[in-house]
């Protein structure tokens, strides 16, 4: 209902799930750089059959009252982590089907699929104050289709459209790890955040992905288009511990990519 994590729906699939920030010891990821690691156990109640909340790390609250060991769980109470609020509700298939649309809206690009700006942002934060916490490295991908003028002009905007848009998917599916995720940074340029991976791995990662898109047949309407893409990678530490520094130097090495002839990558 509020933070981070808003839109996002969580499923309460076994006896015992562990709510917290931290995606290799929470069962329900909530990602709120204010939520502990392991904040809450959520159990399944074998005598009536209803939910108790178990507080582990930090201040956890429901209906605004904090708890000190354990509470149990009615439809509609409210759990307060961190900056985040949760609802616990009965689960509801017209109730899913529209916090699904709203999630949608929210976190989703409307032409790619990939993560909206603001929630990759987010996001991209979050992962950047994990990896700090934990001595782990982190690399960004920023990618520019090389030819799509030259798309749009000789095959008009919706063929255009269509490239991004497969582009995007392409992507999506060649990130294999559950804790890399993309966006579309502009009209046809993306970025790509790989936590836990080095400089020379990201670069193995932007390879694939450049020989993917270039071997790949985008065919619209019986019209065919042979996009290219650039890559340019930055990696936490050694290039900068923030954000908008990281996003910068990944965007040089783009650059660099493009000067080369593009269809390439950089570091």
């Amino acid at each position: 209902m509020k933070g981070p994590s808003f839109g996002d729906i969580y499923y309460l699939e076994e006896d015992a799930s562990v709510l917290g920030s931290d995606p290799f010891k929470a069962d329900l990821v909530v990602r709120d750089v204010e939520v502990e690691p392991m904040q809450a156990k959520i159990l399944v109640d074998h005598q009536s059959g209803g939910y108790i909340l178990q507080n582990l790390e930090g201040a956890t609250s429901v209906n605004g009252q904090q708890v000190e060991e354990s509470c149990s769980l009615e439809c509609g109470d409210r759990i307060f982590a961190g900056d985040s609020v949760l609802e616990f509700v009965e689960r509801d298939h017209l109730r899913e089907h529209f916090h699904r649309n709203i999630q949608r809206l929210i976190n989703q690009d409307h032409l790619t699929g990939l993560l909206a700006k603001n929630r990759f942002d987010e996001q991209f934060e979050h992962s950047l104050e994990f990896v700090r916490e934990r001595d782990l490295p982190l690399s960004v991908l920023m990618c520019d289709i090389d030819n799509l003028k030259k798309i749009n002009d000789s095959y008009g905007h919706l063929l255009g459209e269509f490239t991004v848009a497969e582009i995007g998917r392409l992507i999506q599916e060649s990130l294999d790890s559950e804790d890399a995720y993309a966006t579309r940074f502009g009209g046809d340029e993306y970025q790509i955040v790989l936590p836990n991976l080095t400089k020379s791995e990201a670069v193995e990662v932007a390879e694939e992905i450049r020989v993917r898109i270039e071997d790949y047949v985008f065919e619209h309407n019986s019209v065919l288009a042979n996009p290219t893409l650039s890559l340019g990678v930055a990696t936490y530490p050694e290039d900068s511990d923030e954000r908008d520094e990281l996003t910068r130097a990944a965007d040089e090495a783009l650059y660099r990519a493009k000067d080369a002839g593009g269809n390439t990558t950089r570091r």
